[in-house]
């Protein structure tokens, strides 16, 4: 496990110590647990996109037929 240094204000640490108290957990727990949140909530995020990104794939697309040309007919400059 590796180890992380932070900078925060005197206030914010004293409170989030108390908040970390409260909640019978040491400071570094609640702060894993906050992170571990926030990916999760990240990663979800981005599979709803995708999924999303997806359906609007599949609601928009159209089959226009196979092709009908050749490749000769491309460089015809008659």
């Amino acid at each position: 496990m590796a180890n992380l240094t932070l900078a925060m204000d005197d206030d914010l640490l004293y409170d989030a110590r108390r908040v970390a108290f409260e909640r019978d957990m040491s400071l570094s727990e609640m702060i894993r647990d906050y992170l571990k949140d926030a990916v999760k909530g990240w990663q979800l995020g981005r599979k709803a996109k995708a999924r999303q990104l997806m359906e609007t794939i599949k609601r928009n697309s159209r089959d226009f037929g196979g092709i009908t040309w050749k490749r000769e007919d491309l460089y015809d400059r008659g």
